[in-house]
């Protein structure tokens, strides 16, 4: 197996970390939506929002190989995209022949049905349990006093306006009177009932408060909310190219549907608790007209025609942040391939962007394999791969969401994106400031498959990243203690990154893989942060990392 050499650092302690507890900047309460960051750094790793992602990872343009000084200077402008639709050349054999499948014709005469989407039962939400946190970087985006359990989603779009009713099972954190959920104001609610009953509720900017009467914790309610209007995208709190058309529901030039959503933006078509830390079930049924369909996270467990709609009938069986949902509703038909271990993997396009399908199901298939030989088994019980418009991409739970434009760059889009399923949507971020828990792992493990299977590297490969990070941390911070307005920035995906090839040196190449594997198979569905991943580390191997970890996220110049 090749290995990229790095030199030896000379860590010195880091601002912000006195033990396990961690400090960060000052933070004001205001909402940051609609604000904008100025930064000089080029460098971007789009998708993931949000993952990636992580509000949409990295994946407009590779940057150079060449970076130039950037003790003095910012990154060179990336270069090395490739044009959208251009495949990717591999020497691995295509997977076995796709059964595809498009949207059975819509008889006459019928109304559209919601199909089968139902809320689960008690024992079944048990699973969906969170301890919700306030957010110290988007507080006005966090609702603690609320804890999620499933969403039930009946979502009817027809091409210009949205009609939806979302059936919220939830417990109350602490005695309330009154619970708040996100939602953008373009969304006018009508009567909302508790368990049944009508209650009164106000909207106010992007939220909506209820009226619910003395709630204790442990109990169970079911909210449902009604409600109509035209999804507009919001604002992302960042400078990076590809969030430049704001977050959550976006309309593309062919009149599709998509969403990037990371680290908000679900609030914008559907009542939520936007938070990674609140993890909750969905099942949702999507009626779209016209030959449209709706494709969203999960298993399709139905579709049911009436007259000129189609609704489509999904369940997700494992809980799920909000910013990890996806929704795309245009002309959309699936392919299904097999991989050589026998794992069925699912390809969602448009009839524009079949050209794409051999490179993305070769890609699928490669990138799977690899992940589980080297990270371990996959956490979920399906996988889907679906191309959308924007230009960004994005590690959605069991269906990984991709851009028409990322989905042809040359570096390890797919396999960034599918790494994220085990770092950040099984083993999540309990709050945005731990977004370099997602990244850094998501980006090792992109430069590591590269230089095994021989691909394009990110930025020139981890031995040029350096200089980037360098830039990055000036304009936007260091990775752990991040500037709110600048999410994003490389600084969270190759400075982490850098730590943990450190942490590698130290502990060796077999004892690290042993760790790739064991971090997401012991936090399997949980929600953690920096002192949990330095007290795990420190106990698996029996070495102090506390200084270096603290080093790496929290210096303003990259260590040496």
């Amino acid at each position: 197996m090749r290995r990229t050499s790095f030199g030896r650092p000379h860590p010195v302690e880091g601002p912000g970390w006195t033990g396990s507890a961690f400090t960060p900047r000052n933070r004001s309460r205001t909402r940051w939506l609609g604000r904008r960051a100025t930064t000089t750094t080029a460098l971007l790793l789009v998708v993931g929002v949000v993952g990636c992602s992580s509000a949409a990872e990295v994946v407009t343009d590779a940057p150079s190989s060449s970076p130039g000084d950037a003790e003095t200077s910012s990154p060179a402008e990336p270069t090395g995209s490739v044009s959208p639709g251009e495949p990717v050349s591999s020497a691995s054999p295509t997977p076995p022949a796709d059964t595809a499948t498009s949207q059975p014709p819509s008889p006459s005469g019928e109304e559209p049905t919601a199909g089968q989407a139902e809320v689960p039962e008690l024992d079944v939400l048990a699973v969906a349990e969170s301890e919700p946190a306030e957010d110290p970087y988007y507080p006005e985006m966090s609702n603690p006093e609320v804890d999620v359990l499933h969403y039930l989603l009946a979502l009817d779009w027809d091409g210009a306006r949205l009609n939806g009713e979302t059936t919220v099972t939830f417990q109350a954190t602490e005695d309330t009177s009154s619970v708040r959920l996100d939602l953008a104001s373009a969304l006018v609610v009508d009567q909302v009932s508790l368990d049944g009953e009508p209650i009164g509720h106000e909207q106010v900017d992007d939220g909506i408060t209820f009226e619910t009467g003395a709630l204790m914790p442990g109990q169970t309610h079911t909210l449902v909310i009604p409600y109509a209007g035209v999804p507009e995208p919001t604002p992302a709190p960042s400078a990076r190219s590809d969030m430049t058309g704001g977050l959550g529901w976006n309309v593309d030039d062919d009149g599709s549907v998509y969403t990037f959503q990371e680290p908000y933006g679900a609030f914008t078509w559907y009542p939520v608790n936007d938070h990674p830390s609140d993890k909750a079930l969905y099942d949702a049924a999507v009626t779209a007209y016209d030959g449209d369909v709706g494709v969203f996270n999960g298993v399709l467990e139905s579709s049911e025609g009436a007259g000129d709609a189609v609704t489509n009938t999904w369940h997700l069986d494992e809980p799920a942040a909000s910013y990890l949902v996806t929704i795309a509703i245009g002309p959309y038909t699936e392919h299904v391939k097999t991989t050589p271990s026998g794992m069925e993997i699912s390809y969602w396009l448009m009839p524009r962007d079949e050209h794409l399908l051999p490179s993305l199901t070769r890609d699928g298939s490669d990138s799977f394999e690899w992940a589980e030989e080297h990270i371990g088994d996959y956490p979920f019980s399906s996988l889907g791969f679906l191309i959308v418009g924007g230009s960004s991409a994005m590690e959605t739970q069991t269906l990984v969401t991709i851009s028409r434009g990322a989905a042809g760059r040359p570096d390890a889009v797919v396999l960034h994106e599918l790494s994220h399923q085990w770092f950040g949507d099984s083993v999540t971020p309990r709050d945005w400031q731990g977004m370099w828990l997602n990244e850094g792992w998501a980006m090792y493990l992109q430069q590591w498959f590269e230089t095994d299977t021989g691909r394009t590297q990110y930025g020139g490969g981890i031995d040029s990243w350096r200089l980037f990070d360098l830039a990055s941390r000036r304009t936007s911070g260091p990775p752990g203690d991040y500037d709110p307005e600048s999410f994003g920035d490389v600084n969270v995906y190759l400075g982490p990154a850098l730590m943990l090839d450190r942490i590698r040196q130290r502990l060796g190449d077999a004892t690290f893989e042993e760790i790739v594997k064991a971090w997401p198979a012991q936090h399997e569905g949980e929600t953690v942060d920096r002192e949990i991943f330095t007290r795990w580390l420190n106990a698996q191997t029996g070495i102090d990392f506390t200084r270096l970890i603290a080093t790496w996220l929290d210096s303003e110049r990259t260590p040496r």
